[in-house]
Parts: structure tokens; C-alpha cells; sequence
């Protein structure tokens, strides 16, 4: 009995299998057969880098694409223009990203290789197998990378690479002294609460970010659209504007709150919390500008493409006397990453002036930072339209963030505002 089930469960599994074959047939052909697509106009080369165009679900066509014609032959007769023959494989969005890496590949400069000419390490891909060598992985060339004495003493001095644990027990410290040897009734300053890493401010920029609560940095339009913009520039204190740019949650924020000691500008952990441009007014000196974030953000791929739009048209048609200078934030961690590398290249296209700050600093540790900082100012310094001056700063303890507060004091003395 238990041979005639083993031979009868045998049976059906064959016969299973049997009946599956075709399906499987159907299957393999029908993912061998090119998806259609729609035909979508191609970008041009200035709309090469619009983070309008990226690539991301929930984008639709309609129309059907024409089907690649085969060439006349000498008796058709059909002398008329022939369409190219596009490989369907690929859609639009993969065309704009392959156009994409190949510029930045002819126009990127590997940091790495830079590295391999300085240290002589045989390096990586074709260098290495000229010389016959093992190829060397990007870790352990970046170990490889020298250290600047003058970064190291630079990081060490302000305080760059410590944590938030210790910056929060010197400014218990600093307010147990403040209210023992000033008054203990008398309000305790931003920096000594928030930024203790700060270091003491000079009159004339105390003067310049406002004593009183009225005259610190405040709230003065918030726009979703170009129209909007345009409508708020009649309510801007002044035509001096210098804006923040970066990654979703990587500071942008938080950056304005440090070098302005105020906490008027709001922020979360969520990436995308900035969905519009935030115009802030620095006691009508100047407007600081709060922008969204690219990359990955919480919210839907309608919204995140209209603030993209946004931000592409607010940068290009803003014009250089009004926006001087746009401070691209980067994480320390990691450096420069793909979609920073391309928005850099876009400002360098349109001819943006811009600065490049690493933020985040007091979560690396020094010997790691100041290789990083290698890496991204040798990057930085071929770029056209860059401010060749890479800032390191940390926006929880404060630290390096009055070197950016002491550039901005004297950008906005330089132009000539009247009230300085």
C-alpha cells in the first residue's frame, strides 16, 4: 500500500510539472518581448541636470511609440525621412541618467586617482593592470590619503569632532557659571544653551545678528510656487540673498538656526520636513533662504518633482545681483555624493556663485575628517563658479559654524548694506 502511494504521489508531481512546462513557456516569452513605452520628447542639453526630469515612479505616457522601421530598400521607392531606431529597452528616464553619468564621467575628477599620483599606490582599473598590480579597493585608498597638519590643528582647535554628549556638559557648565556670576533671574544667551561650541562673538556681528528678540532672525514668506516668489519680492527686507542648499536632512535648517543663534527656522528628523522656500530676514540686513532638499524626502513623487521645479527655476532665473552665494551642505560621513555632484554641476552651468559646507562633523573622527575634506576640495577647487573654501562645521555643538556667521558679516559688508 505504501509502494502504490509512493508511485501515485511520484505520478502527479511528473504530471504537474508536465502541465507547468508551457506556462513557463508563456512566461519566458512574454518577459523576452520589449515593454512599450511612450514617446516622449528628449531633454536638451540645458535641461540635462532639471532634477524635474529624474527618474521616479508614477510618471505616465500615453501615446504609443512609433515602431523602428527597417531601411528602404533601393525598389521601395520610400525616399522619406527615417526615424531612429531606439533601443526599447530602455525608457526615457534611463536615457537622461545614462547622458547624465556620462558627463559627470568626462567632467568628474576622481579624487582617487589624484591620490594614486601623490602616494604612487598603483590604483585602481586600467593603471593597475598596466603595471601589473592588484587592484586597490576605494577604503583602502582612502586610508591611503595624506592628512594636512594645518586641517588636523585646525579640527583639533575648534572642537570639530566632539561629540554632543560633551557639548552638552560644557554648556551645563557654562550656564551654572552664568547665572552664579551674572544673575540668576537673567535669561541665558543662545549659544551658551545650544551651541556651546560657538566660541564668543565679536561686538559688531552681535550688533549685525540682533540683541533683542524683535530684531533676530525671523519668518518673512514662504512660496510653493514661481508666481508666489515673484509676489514676495516687494516684502523682502533686502535685494541681498544668500540661500541654503543640500540633501534631504542633512542640516539646511538647522545650519541657519546655528549661525544666526536664533531658533526661528523649524526642523525635524524627517527627510523632506522643507517642502517650499523658506525667506528669512536677518534684522533687514539680508534674507536667508531655506530651500528643499533633494534625494529621498517623505512625500509623494507629485510633490517632490513641483519643488524641484521649484528650486531649478529659483536658481537660474534669480539672477547674481540678488543671490550672491548658495551654500551647498553635504554630509562629512560621506562627502560628495552622487546627486550633490550633480546639483553642483548644475550651479556651475548656470553660473551660480556657490560654497560647499560639510556638516555633521562631531560624527566623524578627525583623522577620517580631515581625509574627507581632501577628497572634497580637491573636487571642489576644478569646479568653475565655486568659492574654493570648503567649510567644516558641526549645527548641534556649534562648532565651526561662526566661521560661516563671519563670512556672511563680511559678504553682506562688502556689498554695502546701510545698516551696518
Amino acid at each position: 500500500m505504501l509502494g502504490c502511494r509512493c508511485r501515485l504521489s511520484v505520478g502527479r508531481l511528473v504530471a504537474g510539472r508536465c502541465a507547468l512546462r508551457p506556462r513557463l513557456a508563456l512566461v519566458a516569452a512574454a518577459r523576452a518581448q520589449p515593454r512599450r513605452r511612450g514617446r516622449v520628447q528628449e531633454p536638451a542639453d540645458e535641461d540635462l541636470f532639471s532634477f524635474s526630469s529624474a527618474s521616479g515612479p508614477g510618471t505616465r505616457e500615453e501615446e504609443e511609440p512609433p515602431r523602428a522601421q527597417a531601411p528602404p530598400t533601393e525598389g521601395s521607392g520610400d525616399a522619406g525621412p527615417q526615424r531612429d531606431v531606439r533601443d526599447a529597452g530602455k525608457n526615457r528616464y534611463d536615457k537622461i541618467a545614462l547622458r547624465r553619468r556620462e558627463h559627470l564621467r568626462k567632467s568628474r575628477v576622481d579624487t582617487f586617482d589624484l591620490l594614486d599620483e601623490k602616494t604612487g599606490s598603483p590604483g585602481r582599473g586600467a593603471r593597475a593592470a598596466a603595471v601589473g598590480a592588484k587592484e586597490v579597493s576605494n577604503r583602502a585608498l582612502f586610508r591611503q590619503t595624506p592628512v594636512d597638519a594645518k586641517v588636523m590643528e585646525k579640527i583639533k582647535s575648534l572642537r570639530l569632532c566632539d561629540e554632543n554628549r560633551a557639548a552638552q556638559r560644557v554648556a551645563k557648565g557654562k550656564m551654572r557659571a552664568f547665572k552664579r556670576d551674572v544673575s540668576p533671574t537673567h535669561k541665558v544667551p543662545v549659544q551658551m544653551r545650544f551651541y556651546p561650541f560657538f566660541g564668543d562673538v565679536e561686538p559688531e556681528i552681535t550688533k549685525f545678528l540682533g540683541v533683542a528678540r524683535r530684531d533676530k532672525l525671523r519668518l518673512v514668506a514662504t512660496c510653493s510656487t514661481v508666481r508666489q516668489v515673484e509676489e514676495a519680492g516687494p516684502r523682502l527686507p533686502s535685494n541681498f540673498e544668500v540661500a541654503f542648499a543640500g540633501r534631504s536632512n542633512v542640516g539646511k535648517s538647522s545650519l541657519i538656526n546655528a549661525l544666526s543663534l536664533a531658533t526661528c527656522a523649524k526642523s525635524a528628523n524627517v527627510p523632506g520636513y522643507t517642502q517650499s522656500l523658506h525667506f528669512y530676514s536677518l534684522k533687514d540686513h539680508m534674507s536667508l533662504v531655506d530651500m528643499p532638499g533633494y534625494g529621498y524626502a517623505s512625500a509623494g513623487y507629485d510633490r517632490v518633482e513641483k519643488w524641484n521645479d521649484l528650486v531649478d527655476t529659483y536658481l537660474v532665473s534669480r539672477g547674481k545681483k540678488r543671490l550672491r552665494r548658495v551654500y551647498v551642505v553635504i554630509d562629512a560621513r560621506h562627502g560628495i555624493k552622487q546627486n550633490d555632484r550633480e546639483f553642483l554641476h548644475m550651479l556651475s552651468k548656470a553660473k551660480v556663485k556657490f560654497q560647499v559646507v560639510m556638516n555633521k562633523t562631531d560624527a566623524c573622527k578627525p583623522s577620517d575628517l580631515a581625509k574627507r575634506w581632501w577628497h572634497v576640495n580637491e573636487e571642489i577647487k576644478r569646479l568653475p563658479n565655486a568659492v574654493h573654501r570648503v567649510h567644516m562645521c558641526s549645527c548641534r555643538t556649534g562648532a565651526g559654524v561662526q566661521e560661516i556667521t563671519r563670512e556672511i558679516y563680511s559678504l553682506a559688508k562688502l556689498i554695502g548694506s546701510s545698516n551696518l
